[in-house]
């Protein structure tokens, strides 16, 4: 045996030694490209097209995927030759950036690529160091969850302490993610922390008589960067795309998130007897609320964004599209007796389609979810699905049921508003593709 070669197991009886070293470097550098979506938080329809885009660019003539939340499985054929590979990704993050970069890559393909080339491109991008520090993502969740404590009827103390629970709690969430830490221990060790800060500022306060002690609607407010609203509107755009094996995955995964966030806040409830209710609404005038809920918008859309690792141009759209749709969205809601989850059907599905109409102004370096989903984020009932969890904990079940209902409702409408948005406004979603078929895949790439 030529011993330039490693000795494998998976070479195809009847191909050439060059042959089987061909396709395992062209099978290679495609599930490279799929792995780095996986873990930049991609769709499953995304991590699928992309995957076969390269493998046509890299001479393969039929490229198989399955995908789920943490691994791929793929089939590369080419000259008579196949080559199966597993493979799995541990990291369950967002970087909205990277998902750019890597559509950059495959929208700019040639016909024709050497694998070598390719993987260097991918190495180069993975590699990349982070947009943010961790203080600078720690100031942004900070800085949006005291916008949603706005939102959610909070005042201006409450607004400043939030800020600073939800900081803490970021910069904890950081330092033990980069450890590699379980996320469910991270998720309740976090939500402890901010929680508990909230509780104890307040307190401290009032023990010395700076403020009275009925300052807690924003206790909730400060755990809300713990939502984990990127997979959870991709897990439901992946139902929508009948990615089931991924979509599920991710929904599963989201579901465990909350749950340990929202154990969170009700052990700090317990433990400092805490009322958890709704609170009153502000008592503004109807121009500077309006002009209020507009700016807390697109604060909280432009903080999400940057916790998702998308550029700052990015950030601004996203954040843009929040304060055009979520003062809306609660005006329905408030003032015309909408059903909340109607108005976030629409609202979602405005979302996508300003996220739509944005793209093409900037050549598509972005994409669409990069948009939509921080956007989106700030209509998520992080408070209602928190209030329901701890009534549940507490016994008061029909109080739980009630509010879960409204919960469930509302990520339905959620899903479905985006998902609308895309089958309205990209050909791809409305017509089933065989990402199979590489010689059959549209002339441009989903971006």
């Amino acid at each position: 045996m030529n011993q330039a070669y490693p000795a494998t197991n998976s070479i195809y009886l009847g191909s050439s030694q060059a042959q089987h070293q061909k396709i395992l470097a062209q099978s290679a550098v495609v599930l490279k490209l799929g792995l780095l979506l996986m873990k930049s938080g991609a769709s499953a329809y995304r991590v699928k097209t992309s995957m076969a885009r390269l493998a046509k660019a890299v001479g393969l003539e039929e490229h198989h995927a399955q995908i789920s939340f943490t691994e791929i499985s793929t089939t590369a054929y080419a000259a008579n030759n196949f080559r199966t590979e597993v493979a799995e990704t541990r990291t369950k993050g967002v970087n909205a950036y990277k998902i750019d970069q890597l559509g950059k890559f495959v929208s700019s393909l040639p016909e024709q690529l050497d694998p070598a080339v390719a993987d260097a491109t991918l190495t180069k991008i993975d590699q990349a160091k982070p947009l943010y520090a961790p203080w600078v993502l720690a100031l942004a969740a900070g800085v949006a969850c005291a916008a949603f404590s706005f939102l959610n009827r909070g005042g201006a103390l409450e607004c400043t302490v939030v800020l600073l629970a939800a900081a803490a709690g970021q910069l904890l969430r950081s330092t033990l993610a980069h450890k590699g830490m379980n996320h469910m221990a991270v998720w309740t060790l976090c939500g402890l922390v901010s929680a508990s800060s909230y509780v104890l500022i307040m307190q401290a306060l009032a023990a010395l008589g700076a403020i009275s002690d009925n300052h807690m609607v924003g206790f909730i407010s400060a755990v809300l960067y713990l939502v984990p609203g990127f997979p959870l509107v991709t897990g439901m755009l992946d139902i929508a795309r009948m990615d089931f094996s991924s979509g599920i995955a991710r929904l599963t995964y989201v579901a465990l998130l909350l749950l340990s966030a929202s154990c969170s806040v009700w052990l700090v409830s317990v433990a400092f007897d805490l009322p958890l209710k709704v609170a009153p609404p502000q008592d503004l005038a109807p121009a500077l609320l309006w002009a209020l809920r507009l700016l807390a918008s697109f604060i909280a859309a432009f903080g999400f964004a940057m916790l998702f690792s998308a550029t700052p141009l990015v950030c601004f759209w996203a954040g843009l599209i929040a304060a055009l749709i979520n003062p809306t969205r609660l005006w329905l809601v408030e003032a015309q007796s909408w059903a909340p989850h109607l108005a976030i059907m629409l609202a979602a599905l405005s979302a996508g389609i300003l996220a739509e109409l944005v793209t093409p102004l900037y050549g598509r370096r972005f994409s669409r979810v990069s948009l939509s989903v921080p956007a989106a984020v700030t209509m998520i009932p992080g408070v209602l699905f928190y209030l329901a969890m701890a009534n549940f904990s507490n016994g008061q079940v029909l109080e739980a049921l009630t509010t879960s209902v409204q919960v469930v409702l509302i990520f339905l409408a959620l899903g479905m508003g985006l998902a609308f948005a895309r089958l309205l406004m990209d050909r791809d979603w409305l017509y089933d593709r065989d990402t199979q078929k590489l010689s059959a895949l549209p002339e441009e790439h989903m971006r």
